[in-house]
């Protein structure tokens, strides 16, 4: 049992009944394209912390209007593919192992342009991994990636990611340095 979908379908609960797949996914592109555009001109109301809220701030600002889970932590476990996702019930631990190593590397400021986007890759990886919401767990951690590597003066770009690439993001958990190098291939200095 999903309780996040409508009985007897995959269809997630939307805050506007939506009850089809197609209509849902473009409803949320209409939403969450804007709203991406405003996080990266800095529009947003929450401060940058690069912690678990940060996160879970990003989730809820893109995702609000169409889902009263947004921001919030999933409960039940989920899947993609051969992929299984950190169990529910360990999302809060390892969140904190993953935000810990992140604060404790100063947020990767003193981290030079060829070792960055390899620390942004493993990152990335362990935030798929975590993957601590029902659904918009991919934009939310580009996003946060991407707000990561601006902080430290650096501007990296996910549109010469294809969406299969994105979908397989966690197939790469094995190789950090493939990811790294596709990094590296959206990374400009500001």
């Amino acid at each position: 049992m999903d309780k996040y979908v409508y009985d007897g379908t995959r269809i997630l609960k939307n805050k506007l009944g939506i009850k089809s797949q197609e209509e849902l996914s473009l409803f949320e592109h209409k939403i969450t394209m804007p709203r991406i555009i405003l996080l990266r001109e800095r529009k947003s109301k929450f401060t940058r912390t690069f912690d678990f809220n940060h996160l879970k701030n990003i989730h809820h600002y893109l995702f609000s209007d169409i889902y009263d889970w947004a921001g919030k932590i999933r409960d039940v476990d989920i899947a993609k593919g051969n992929s299984l996702f950190c169990k529910a019930v360990y999302i809060e631990r390892y969140a904190e192992d993953i935000f810990r190593e992140i604060k404790k590397k100063n947020y990767f400021k003193e981290t030079s342009k060829e070792e960055l986007s390899l620390k942004l890759a493993e990152v990335l990886l362990d935030l798929n991994a975590l993957h601590p919401f029902r659904e918009g767990n991919g934009r939310t951690q580009r996003e946060f990636i991407r707000e990561l590597a601006e902080e430290r003066g650096d501007n990296l770009s996910f549109e010469h990611f294809s969406i299969k690439e994105n979908i397989k993001l966690s197939d790469l958990a094995l190789n950090p340095e493939i990811l790294a190098d596709k990094l590296n291939e959206g990374m400009k200095k500001i």
